[in-house]
């Protein structure tokens, strides 16, 4: 049996992530009491998925709060833990496509804030060497052939035939075009790393259509149950865990699909 004092030692092991001036203490020792085991001594410490990843589903989580304090520690962590600017940007580029432009442009100005206080953050904050396409003719088939590579030729086909492709579809191609035929092929994330984002942003914003759709790419492309299940367990810390128990629903239906 695991005790809280455990729990509290193991949170020890990932202290040396954690921004040193944070002020939770201060708003109350008794939430901190709480907060501090569960979640850096069990949460993010439970197997099935690297911590980089948790970071990954945390950051896409809080970037759909919205809260300044949460997610600029949570920028804090992941930059502690090894992730470079890049990466940390390259969250709130992909999320723009799933969470929408004011918050991921919060997310961006956040993470330059975060950046910005350290010397050797600021100097790995290069921007990336882009092949843009000039057309979106062009983005439509690279983002075609990125589908067919991860996901196989019934992904375009439910693109294809999708509501918004029937409804308005000159809008569709467009979001379509930049987000897989330019975002999906940056190299600042890897599409483990991209799918995490969407599939956290997706629960957090309770939007289990979609959702259901995306935990069958992600099993398609590689992930398993478990670490799918744990991206919903870690994100659902900071957005609310009845959110988690709603993925899980749509996560069962299509591991019951899938014959996983």
């Amino acid at each position: 049996m695991t005790t809280a004092d455990e729990l509290a030692q193991k949170a020890q092991d990932l202290a040396k992530y954690l921004p040193s001036q944070s002020n939770v203490p201060t708003i109350s020792p008794d939430y901190s009491q709480i907060q501090v085991p569960l979640m850096w001594g069990g949460i993010w410490q439970v197997p099935g998925l690297d911590l980089k990843l948790r970071s990954f589903a945390t950051i896409s989580a809080q970037c759909v709060n919205g809260w300044d304090f949460g997610l600029h520690h949570q920028i804090k962590v992941g930059l502690t833990m090894g992730m470079t600017p890049q990466q940390i940007k390259g969250i709130f580029i992909q999320l723009l496509f799933y969470a929408g432009i004011p918050t991921t442009v919060h997310g961006l100005l956040q993470a330059q804030r975060v950046i910005n206080e350290r010397e050797e953050w600021k100097a790995a904050d290069v921007p990336l060497e882009n092949d843009w396409l000039d057309t979106i003719e062009e983005k439509l088939q690279r983002g075609s052939e990125i589908r067919r590579q991860h996901w196989g030729e019934p992904a375009n086909q439910e693109v294809e035939g999708s509501l918004a492709q029937r409804m308005v579809p000159e809008a569709s191609d467009i979001v379509d075009g930049y987000n897989f035929g330019e975002v999906w092929a940056r190299a600042d994330l890897s599409s483990k790393e991209r799918m995490v984002c969407i599939l956290a942003a997706l629960m957090s914003r309770g939007h289990w259509k979609q959702l259901r759709q995306y935990i069958g790419y992600a099993l398609d492309m590689g992930l398993n149950q478990r670490e799918i299940c744990e991206v919903f367990s870690q994100a659902g810390w900071y957005r609310g865990w009845p959110h988690v128990e709603d993925a899980l629903e749509q996560a069962k239906a299509v591991f019951a699909e899938k014959g996983v």
